[in-house]
C-alpha cells in the first residue's frame, strides 16, 4: 500500500487562512480605491443625462413653437403628476420635472391648461440631481418665430453630493439659451459670456 506525503502539492488542495487574509486584504484596498473613482463617474453621468433631457426639451419646444406658429412653453412642476406651472425657480429650479406644452389659449401667464393647452411632453425629476438653477421665473417660452420670449439665461445643474464649484467643478455642467433659441453646453453657467446678453 502506498502512502502519499503530506508535503505532496496533490494533497494541498484550498487556501490557508494566512493566504485567505493576504487576498482580501489586497481586495479590500482596490475596493477602497476604485470607490471614489466609482461615484464620481455616477454624478457625471447622472447630470450628463439631466443636460441632454433639458437640452432636448427645449430643442423640442423651440421646433414645435415654429411647427404650430403658437407659443410653445417649458415650465417647472412640483411633482411627476403636477401639470400646474410653478411660478418660480424655487430652491431645486427645474429638479422637481418640467414639462412641455403648446399654449394654444396664448394666455400671457403661459401656464398649462387642460382644456385648451396641449401637452407635449413631461419630464420627471432627474435621479440624482441636487439643483437646475436658472436665472428666469421658471419658464422658458419660445415664440412661433424660434425666440425665447425673454431675455437669455444660464442654467446650472448640480449632482447630488455638489459642494462648491471649486470644490467639486466635475458634478457641474451649464446651459447657456440664447434669446434666439440656441443651447450650448459649458462647465458652468458663468461662462455663457454673450449667450446671456442678448
Amino acid at each position: 500500500m502506498m502512502r502519499l506525503d503530506p508535503k505532496d502539492p496533490q494533497r494541498q488542495r484550498g487556501l490557508t487562512a494566512v493566504e485567505l487574509l493576504v487576498t482580501i486584504a489586497i481586495l479590500a484596498i482596490l475596493i477602497g480605491i476604485a470607490a471614489p473613482s466609482m461615484s464620481r463617474f455616477i454624478i457625471q453621468w447622472r447630470v450628463s443625462n439631466a443636460v441632454n433631457a433639458l437640452t432636448g426639451s427645449l430643442r423640442i419646444a423651440r421646433t414645435e413653437a415654429i411647427a404650430r406658429a403658437r407659443p410653445v412653453v417649458v415650465c417647472r412642476v412640483a411633482s411627476k403628476t403636477s401639470t400646474t406651472c410653478l411660478s418660480t425657480a424655487g430652491t431645486t429650479g427645474f429638479a422637481s420635472g418640467w414639462i412641455v406644452f403648446a399654449n394654444n389659449d396664448r394666455d400671457a401667464s403661459s401656464d398649462y391648461d387642460a382644456t385648451s393647452d396641449e401637452l407635449l411632453l413631461r419630464q420627471d425629476a432627474p435621479a440624482g440631481i441636487a439643483n437646475i438653477s436658472l436665472t428666469n421665473s421658471g419658464r422658458f417660452a419660445f415664440l412661433p418665430n424660434g425666440l425665447l420670449n425673454s431675455t437669455a439665461t444660464g442654467i446650472n445643474i448640480d449632482g447630488m453630493g455638489f459642494s462648491s464649484a471649486s470644490a467639486t467643478p466635475w458634478a457641474r455642467k451649464g446651459l447657456c439659451i440664447s434669446k434666439p433659441g440656441r443651447v450650448r453646453a459649458v462647465a458652468d453657467a458663468t461662462n455663457c459670456g454673450s449667450d446671456t446678453q442678448g
